[in-house]
């Protein structure tokens, strides 16, 4: 019932009003589906939510990777750390403070 379209050959040029997939932002960004999801999840990422799916603008995503270009070390996040807590000095990782609610991890015990 979907249609196939093959956009390697003869298609147009990509539009900033394209609507992508999931895959088509891991496709253009060089990373896997998987991270795009965390960081949609975590709301990182641009994107709009249809229901249990999420889609992403073509314009959105390209002027998010230009601001990141545009920012500074500090003001990228890494994971859960913000980069600005990574020493210069080169002694190591300093200890980020958990906002608040948060909690340290507990260890399993079974």
């Amino acid at each position: 019932m979907h249609e196939t379209i093959d956009y390697s050959l003869g298609a147009s040029v990509a539009s900033p009003n394209d609507v992508l997939t999931a895959e088509e932002v891991a496709s253009l960004l060089r990373m896997t589906p998987a991270w795009v999801y965390s960081e949609t999840r975590q709301d990182r990422i641009p994107h709009m939510r249809f229901g249990r799916r999420f889609r992403y603008r073509r314009s959105a995503i390209e002027a998010w990777m230009g601001s990141l270009e545009r920012s500074r070390p500090s003001d990228i996040r890494i994971g859960r750390q913000a980069a600005k807590s990574i020493d210069t000095t080169g002694r190591g990782i300093a200890r980020v403070s958990r906002g608040r609610g948060e909690r340290e991890p507990q260890a399993r015990l079974f």
